[in-house]
């Protein structure tokens, strides 16, 4: 861990102490939502906001668990994809129990499972903005869907089972909740780095002058760091999914 998140840690563990918290149980948390930061690649409080508020959030909902014991209330559970991938991941997930109630600031898919009473839930996506998008979700609303995130071009919907195959829909044994978080599909990441390492060359190539006397060379280079950008563009594109409102 870096500095500062070692210090955001400590804080958050000392502050969940304050308020109450057994230290076994503190330590846990913190534990877990650094694991979860780095996997993200983000610092904790960027994450997750000021340790104080976070610490205040995490004790009232360890107070709520507390009094409705551990058979009841919610499993939740935060993962993004890259966009080739994500709609069938959201298929699988939503026939386990989850709903995405919304996409958070970096993109990622919010969900929740209820433990009592799971029901699986099924997801759409559509291509579509402006007016257009509007006149969508209206129309789409009349079939049960419901507009939960979007992100660029695309539309997130939803829609409950039950509304097509009622009590059918319920889950009796749902699986645990998935571990893994990210869902990039590696041939992405590698696509990009070595996009990104093609337009650097070229570009620091160009730069020198070394093996550009001729314009035959010198098109082979623009040429190159052109399909890198591009390629990189493309990759990052599908790969770093940003939420936009």
């Amino acid at each position: 861990m870096t500095g500062k998140t070692t210090a955001y840690a400590e804080r958050l563990s000392a502050l969940l102490r304050e308020r109450g918290m057994a230290p076994a149980r503190a330590e846990e948390l913190v534990a877990e939502l650094t694991a979860y930061a780095a996997e993200a690649g983000s610092p904790l409080e960027e994450e997750f906001g000021p340790a104080g508020e976070l610490a205040d959030q995490l004790t009232r909902r360890e107070g709520a668990d507390a009094v409705d014991g551990p058979g009841d209330g919610p499993d939740t559970w935060v993962w993004t994809a890259d966009a080739l991938q994500e709609v069938e991941l959201l298929a699988r997930f939503g026939g386990q129990g989850w709903e995405a109630e919304r996409l958070d600031r970096l993109g990622r898919f919010v969900c929740r499972r209820d433990r009592q009473t799971p029901l699986r839930w099924s997801y759409r996506r559509e291509t579509t903005g402006g007016r257009h998008r509007e006149q969508l979700t209206a129309r789409l609303a009349t079939e049960g869907w419901e507009l939960f995130g979007t992100w660029g071009p695309f539309a997130y919907f939803k829609r409950p089972e039950a509304a097509v195959t009622g009590p059918a829909a319920q889950l009796s044994a749902p699986p645990a909740p998935p571990r893994r978080r990210v869902y990039f599909a590696p041939w992405i990441l590698v696509t990009l780095a070595a996009a990104v390492a093609v337009a650097v060359a070229t570009a620091l190539l160009a730069g020198s002058g070394a093996g550009l006397t001729d314009g035959a060379s010198l098109a082979g280079a623009l040429v190159g760091l052109t399909a890198g950008g591009l390629l990189g563009a493309w990759a990052w594109r599908s790969a770093a999914r940003r939420h936009t409102g």
